[in-house]
């Protein structure tokens, strides 16, 4: 989200995570590390950029969350952990990174109206250059090309 942001976010952040818990590689019987929903949460910041589709148009935090990759917790992570982040970043104008995992965070209305004329203009270059979707997943054909998926 916009750098001038960060404070407020970093405490909604916080007050979502408050019941998570979070692995530590210290103290654990056997020498194993005990293992929680988050592995590591940092806050960064980061330049903003002119490209198309960045996550960052302006100066920005950027907050990494890493959770468990243990299948066990990855309704946990889908269904209470994402929904709760997103839901507490909803008024600091946020912006998902691409690659990452999100609940409702690729809405196709919200990715239209987040990137409006530079989302059209990548539409036109990416069918351009690749008129059959061959460089297309399920996820972008849905958000980023709009197309309805059954």
């Amino acid at each position: 989200m916009p750098l001038e942001r960060a404070q407020p976010a970093m405490h909604a952040v916080w007050a979502a995570a408050r019941e998570w818990s979070f692995s530590s590689p210290w103290g654990h019987q056997e020498s194993q590390p005990a293992k929680g929903l988050v592995d590591a949460m940092e806050f960064r910041q980061v330049k903003g950029d002119r490209a198309w589709l960045s996550p960052q148009p302006v100066d920005s935090l950027g907050i990494h969350i890493s959770f468990n990759a243990d299948p066990a917790y990855r309704d946990q992570v889908l269904r209470e952990a994402l929904p709760a982040l997103e839901e507490a970043l909803a008024p600091f104008g946020p912006r998902a990174h691409w690659g990452k995992l999100g609940a409702d965070t690729f809405d196709p209305a919200q990715v239209e109206a987040l990137y409006g004329e530079r989302l059209k203009r990548f539409r036109a270059l990416a069918q351009r250059h690749d008129p059959s979707g061959k460089f297309r997943n399920a996820h972008l054909r849905r958000t980023v090309f709009g197309e309805h998926m059954e």
